[in-house]
């Protein structure tokens, strides 16, 4: 992902939403940067030893339990850590645990040993009771977290600990100060990438309940008490100015190279890639309305670096806010309004990949041939006086919501406008703050909406059952098919690993076809990086700690 977005998990972003042929339109996509150099990069950055790159909002917490943004994630991920990890290969990998797991030959037991000198930066010992602690906590019905069922729902106890059912978690049991061991529901081939997603990460009770209540009595970690494990702490924040981190000097695999990481908060595009042009900033993503300037600048061109990612941009359709998008039919309609060619060829300049299916490049189970609607106007109008709407007549007012300031974003939104309005949906734009637009999609309060879902772990479950059962908290849609259901869930259960990807594969093929979601594309991220900077590490997921990355 992007460095909008989160590095290694969940990362919701908003572009905005599709479909083309606007005539002209391509010409108006070139547009902000001055095509200059990249400045003083060439000489070495103006404030070496600092690692700068922009915050396109404010982080929505400082929980670990609770955050559920990409933004907010990437700063969390260099001040705390899990038993497991990811690397470079995009392979679970442990972080605090000495090793992976042993798996007890049912599928159902997860013990592992920790390493004895990891430390929070107050500089106690991390042990195995503060994992029981973290997670126990992330489900805790008074903290209220958005994600913690998502991510520990598979350990015993977890469903009835959240609904306030039971205090405590029997599924996770302390062994000894150095061995955890995790009970699982039934065997879930996927669970160990879940605990790679920051609601398993460790947090030190006694720095904790230093932190402010919620309403429902529940402690907080703020900017006040942060403490993890990372190999950086959390310096200062200045609301709507700046995350500052600082280097750990006794992180357990040895101190970071940089001393330290700026983050601006910058929720203009435009404002940020001037800051990068001035040397204020070392990385930004690269908007794609940028990009055919750029890769003919000699200047600027050596400067591009591209990141594969696997993660998929769709539409939502949710029904529980739209009544005609009940309809199979309506909900088709706008699928196959949808120009994807179009889309990738003019707003995203052909960097990225259209979307057939639900799971993305480099996902086990990625079909290329799920092809999804093709683009076909007539089909459209067709379905639409079908499900008694001809022409459109009848439609209430609909209204596309995308994520605020990101050029690339309104460009899009408006060739979705034009595309709808060919086929008889007319809709109105609405630009949303991201901290809004991730609270109202987490509530199911918006009816049509451009997101984006990457990875959290390289499996399908991760996208067809987190995302799109009947029952799933991520659910955005309100989509809800038995057998989609069915299917999911007995793939969710098998460990036979050809078994479930054939599981998967049909429940796949009847969500595209039932159109929840229209996806559109697959992410694949362009950033400016200036060449003073070295040992950025990168993965599926998205950018890795910061442990390696040297600036001169």
């Amino acid at each position: 992902m992007s460095l909008t977005t989160r590095t290694l998990s969940r990362r919701r972003l908003v572009l905005a939403a599709l479909s083309l042929p606007l005539v002209g339109f391509a010409a108006t996509l070139s547009g902000c940067p001055a095509n200059k150099s990249g400045s003083a990069s060439a000489t070495g950055s103006s404030k070496p030893g600092v690692f700068r790159y922009p915050l396109t909002a404010n982080p929505t917490t400082f929980d670990p339990a609770l955050v559920s943004d990409g933004a907010t994630i990437d700063v969390i991920q260099q001040t705390y850590q899990g038993l497991v990890g990811w690397n470079e290969k995009s392979e679970v990998t442990p972080v605090i645990a000495k090793e992976l797991p042993k798996i007890s030959d049912d599928g159902t037991v997860y013990t592992f040993t920790l390493r004895d000198d990891v430390k929070f930066t107050n500089g106690r010992v991390v042990t195995a009771e503060d994992f029981q602690y973290a997670m126990t906590r992330a489900l805790e019905p008074k903290l209220n977290s958005p994600v913690a069922q998502t991510y520990l729902n598979d350990i015993v106890g977890a469903d009835d600990l959240a609904a306030g059912k039971a205090e405590d978690l029997p599924g996770i049991k302390v062994v000894s100060p150095t061995v955890l061991e995790i009970t699982l529901v039934a065997p879930r081939a996927y669970f160990l990438g879940k605990l790679t997603y920051p609601t398993a990460y460790a947090v030190a009770r006694e720095e904790v309940e230093k932190g402010e209540k919620t309403e429902g009595g529940a402690f907080l970690i703020t900017d006040k008490n942060s403490v993890g494990t990372g190999p950086f702490i959390l310096d200062t924040y200045t609301p709507q100015s700046m995350v500052s981190l600082k280097a750990n000097p006794d992180y357990f695999e040895g101190a970071p190279k940089v001393t330290g990481i700026e983050r601006k908060i910058i929720l203009d595009a435009k404002t940020a890639r001037n800051l990068y042009e001035s040397g204020e900033l070392d990385i930004v993503t690269l908007e794609k309305g940028d990009y055919a300037q750029d890769k003919d600048n000699p200047d600027v061109k050596p400067e591009i670096k591209s990141f594969d990612r696997s993660a998929t941009f769709y539409l939502g359709l949710n029904q529980t806010q739209y009544p005609p998008f009940k309809d199979k039919r309506v909900r088709q309609a706008v699928a196959y309004a949808v120009n994807k060619d179009a889309l990738v060829d003019s707003v995203l300049q052909g960097v990225n990949q259209k979307a057939g299916g639900v799971l993305p490049k480099g996902m086990p189970g990625y079909d290329e041939t799920i092809k999804g609607m093709a683009f076909d106007p007539e089909k459209a109008k067709a379905l639409l006086a079908e499900a008694g709407f001809p022409g459109g007549k009848g439609l209430p007012p609909l209204t596309l919501t995308f994520r605020e300031k990101q050029p690339d974003l309104s460009k899009t939104a408006e060739v979705v406008k034009e595309q709808l309005a060919a086929v008889g949906i007319p809709v109105n734009l609405n630009e949303m703050e991201w901290g809004a637009f991730l609270k109202k999609t987490d509530n199911r309060e918006i009816a049509f909406f451009h997101m984006r879902w990457g990875a959290d772990y390289l499996d399908p479950q991760n996208f067809l059952s987190v995302l799109l059962t009947s029952t799933a908290p991520e659910n955005r849609t309100g989509y809800n098919n038995a057998e989609y259901d069915k299917l999911c869930a007995e793939a969710d259960g098998s460990t036979d690993p050809e078994k479930r990807l054939a599981l998967y594969n049909k429940a796949e093929k009847i969500v595209v076809e039932d159109a929840p979601w229209v996806p559109v594309y697959y992410q694949k991220d362009l950033e400016l990086v200036k060449p003073y900077v070295s040992g950025l590490r990168d993965c599926l997921m998205g950018h890795l700690p910061h442990t390696t990355v040297e600036i001169a």
